[in-house]
């Protein structure tokens, strides 16, 4: 007799398109209840949905599906989701599954989770496309994904299945003069990072590829990614923030720059034209005071970009700075004593969230992801103390099932192992268990 499993507490699916037939039953019981809201004047829910939608785009889609008189004075979002930037699910995360079961496996029946570092909240979505496309980076809570077939980029709003198509990675290796289809391997691990132009919504993506120190750009009318004229090295990892690219510069002085993307390129009409302009220059925008921090990394939290660093190579003391602080130039910067009831994932990419919605996360800690011998270390910026930030061994094995939310939240800071449906170890060496050769790299 076959067993039925029972839905995960916490966790609904949230289909791209609600059905015809629910959002007809929906309306029916609204009617028949003759519930005072039903009847809210237009104007008002329009102002209700506008601070619905800067809070979280997915609250914004359950507020259209209340009833159909607030469907219908409410902006559609479908069409928009990727080209309107009021639509990025930006609190939002692909939830790494773990036991091998990437997005696309037979198991999940094209359901993928995600989770909202703000709330803890978790939506199931059902995307079959990645039956044949695998994820390569998550900016603003989009995908960005690569299709198998011919290595054409997509970005993807998972809660409105909206899609903009990118050129291929393969136009890269052209203008490489590169032949051989291996060398995608080292164009496959990126930092995107989105922009959208305000009047024509013209939808730009940068890209920092980490196995190579280049960087390339393409937007939605362009027929080839193309690479910036120059390059960079002795640079950290970047980071995707507000349509540019920041990283911190390790030369003699260390400094944060940023790669803003390309005017959108216009033609004699004044339209979207298929060739792009040149990749602008990085901008020296910050210097770092030498004798306050070492290893700095940068970090997304709450709309602003946080600096961590060390002042010691092994991690005993950690300092947060502003970036807001260091670029009043003349300003003595005062590192951060807290920062609220956020916790900060460190490893090769870095994430924010808030304990609020995830009761065994802890609030004013930093979680470092790199083995400290062995096992997570959690700093305590209140007393600056370290402590492990969960049980089990992440070095030589990987940590036992079921697994705690925090190793979820570290995989999710190691590229390479969250979209594989891996659990992050440094014992475990993350490869595809399907379409290898498409997906090597990635």
């Amino acid at each position: 007799m076959r067993s039925r499993r029972r839905p995960r507490p916490g966790a609904e699916d949230l289909p791209c398109e609600p059905s015809a037939a629910k959002r007809g039953r929906v309306a029916a019981a609204a009617t028949s209840a003759s519930s005072p809201w039903s009847s809210m004047p237009g104007d008002l829910v329009e102002r209700i949905a506008e601070r619905v939608l800067a809070g979280d785009p997915v609250d914004y889609v359950r507020l259209r599906a209340s009833c159909r008189h607030w469907r219908a004075s409410t902006a559609d979002p479908r069409g928009r989701g990727v080209s309107d930037a009021r639509f990025h699910p930006r609190q939002w995360m692909m939830l790494p599954e773990g036991h091998g079961l990437y997005p696309g496996h037979p198991r999940l029946r094209g359901r993928v989770r995600f989770f909202n570092r703000a709330t803890g909240a978790f939506v199931g979505v059902h995307l079959p496309l990645f039956a044949d496309h695998a994820a390569l980076d998550c900016p603003d809570g989009l995908l960005l994904l690569q299709r198998d077939a011919d290595t054409a980029v997509r970005l993807l709003n998972p809660f409105t299945g909206d899609i903009v198509e990118l050129p291929p990675l393969s136009s890269l290796l052209r203008q490489a003069r590169l032949g051989d289809d291996d060398s995608l391997r080292y164009y496959r691990r990126v930092c995107a990072a989105v922009s959208v132009a305000p009047m024509t919504g013209t939808v730009t993506v940068l890209l920092s590829l980490e196995s190579c120190c280049r960087f390339a750009h393409a937007c939605a009318t362009d027929r080839s990614w193309t690479f910036a004229t120059w390059s960079l090295k002795s640079v950290s990892r970047a980071l995707g923030f507000n349509g540019s690219l920041y990283m911190v510069y390790n030369g003699g002085t260390r400094t944060i720059l940023r790669i803003d993307p390309p005017p959108p390129p216009l033609n004699e009409d004044g339209d979207g034209s298929s060739s792009s302009p040149v990749l602008p220059q990085p901008q020296t925008i910050a210097t770092l005071p030498a004798n306050l921090m070492i290893l700095p990394q940068l970090v997304d939290c709450d709309d602003e970009i946080l600096v961590v660093g060390s002042t010691d190579i092994s991690r005993s003391h950690l300092v947060v700075l502003r970036l807001a602080d260091l670029l009043q130039q003349g300003r003595h910067v005062v590192p951060l004593k807290t920062i609220g009831d956020h916790c900060l994932f460190l490893g090769t990419r870095s994430l924010a969230v808030s304990s609020n919605g995830l009761p065994s996360i802890a609030g004013n800690a930093i979680v470092l992801c790199s083995t400290i011998p062995d096992r997570l270390q959690q700093y305590n910026l209140g007393d600056d103390t370290l402590s492990p930030a969960c049980d089990g061994d992440i070095a030589r094995t990987p940590p036992p099932s079921p697994h705690s939310i925090v190793h979820h939240l570290v995989t999710c800071c190691y590229r390479y192992f969250w979209n594989k449906g891996l659990i992050y170890c440094t014992g475990t060496e993350p490869k595809w268990k399907t379409k290898r050769k498409e997906r090597f790299g990635a």
